[in-house]
């Protein structure tokens, strides 16, 4: 009997922490905030709700304290804040209005041709890049595959407003200009509407057939590799290309969406644009993701990825803008790597319970044996 009161206070004591305090420091450390929808112009809508929030609380404390200069900083913040708030939705607006199912691909290209190669290569359509380095600050991107891994909304919002779409407005301005200066608008509503959407739909196409051949070429080596293996079975071979191909495609979206600033060496994967040069473009070093997923966790990544001033506020680092599908693909990546091992993890650690538990019975029965002989 005695037995078992030890083990109900050992269970009750194990349950306080794992189910109370644990979740309790968890939530200290990392504050609830809602999950990324990819709606990002619902989400610029709750991201500025709460900075003016913010703002105002900021404005009452300093009327409490009777600092007029306070007082007149904490007014001329949140003037600012309500005017970029007026601006991001006035460009959602204009989105909302877009048709993309009704584009031009051959004039998209042209209107890539004629703005967004001063910066941008794009393999897929034998388009090279004119900057091929950091010497700016970050290596730009090629967009062979951008119109397939980022929301269509988000790169028209991307290409009118970068920085506010970006969510960067802190860190970059005009007396420290962000790179990718924003697309010049005709001030004809139904032209800009039309020329982004041809754009954006020259984006998708190129994307659709860059995958399509990217997959092509990876299946024909891989089925050359694994015909030499007599060892394995067809289905195994099939299995494992599959497995394959599947890890080639997430990475190649970690590294379009997020290796021109992020290492992975565990991967051995090197950042496109050089440390040096971000540094001094961002403020900071972008740490190595090897890993991100064991210090973050899933569920921290499927926010920060799009919403990263929900968890770091005035983070350097720009909202991604990646859809549903290759936000999945990103973590997938970083799991695989960074956390190789967990399901095989997870497995012994059932079998280790179980252990425990037939090994408690053993041992319990055990003790009243031998007691029961001195008694």
């Amino acid at each position: 009997m005695r037995e078992l009161k030890i083990f109900f206070v050992v269970v009750f004591f194990t349950g306080l922490v794992y189910w109370g305090v644990e979740p309790f420091a968890h939530s200290v450390m990392n504050p609830p905030s809602t999950p990324v929808n990819f709606n990002f112009a619902q989400a610029d809508e709750e991201f500025f709700k709460q900075e003016i929030a913010t703002k105002e609380k900021a404005l009452e404390e300093a009327k409490a304290s009777g600092n007029e200069k306070a007082i007149a900083n904490s007014q001329k913040t949140l003037d600012a804040v309500i005017q970029q708030e007026q601006q991001v939705k006035q460009m959602w607006e204009k989105i909302a209005k877009i048709d993309f199912s009704k584009a031009n691909v051959q004039k998209g290209k042209e209107i890539f041709e004629g703005n967004c190669v001063a910066c941008h290569g794009m393999k897929a359509a034998e388009i090279p890049a004119s900057i091929t380095d950091s010497s700016l600050g970050v290596t730009p991107p090629d967009l062979s595959d951008a119109g397939s891994i980022y929301d269509e909304k988000f790169l028209a919002a991307l290409i009118i407003d970068p920085v506010n779409t970006l969510q960067i407005s802190h860190k970059f301005n005009d007396e420290n200009p962000f790179l990718m200066p924003a697309y010049p608008l005709s001030g004809d509503e139904a032209q800009d509407s039309s020329d982004l959407a041809n754009l954006i739909a020259f984006l998708k196409d190129t994307a659709i057939n860059y995958e399509k051949d990217f997959e092509a070429t990876l299946k024909t080596q891989l089925e050359e590799k694994y015909s030499k293996n007599q060892d394995l079975s067809d289905a195994a071979k099939t299995a494992l290309i599959t497995k394959e191909i599947d890890f080639a495609k997430n990475k190649k979206v970690f590294e379009n969406a997020c290796g021109r600033c992020h290492d992975v060496k565990y991967d051995g994967f090197m950042s496109s644009s050089n440390m040096s040069d971000l540094k001094n473009y961002l403020g900071m070093t972008p740490p190595d993701l090897s890993m991100m997923i064991r210090s973050k966790g899933e569920h921290y990544l499927n926010i920060f990825i799009n919403e990263p001033q929900k968890k770091i506020h005035g983070t350097a680092m720009p909202r991604v803008g990646l859809n549903e599908k290759s936000q999945t693909q990103v973590i997938d990546y970083l799991e695989k790597v960074g956390d190789s091992k967990k399901e095989e993890r997870e497995q012994t650690g059932i079998y280790i319970m179980i252990f425990f538990a037939i090994l408690s019975i053993f041992a319990i029965g055990w003790k009243r044996s031998v007691w029961s002989k001195l008694h």
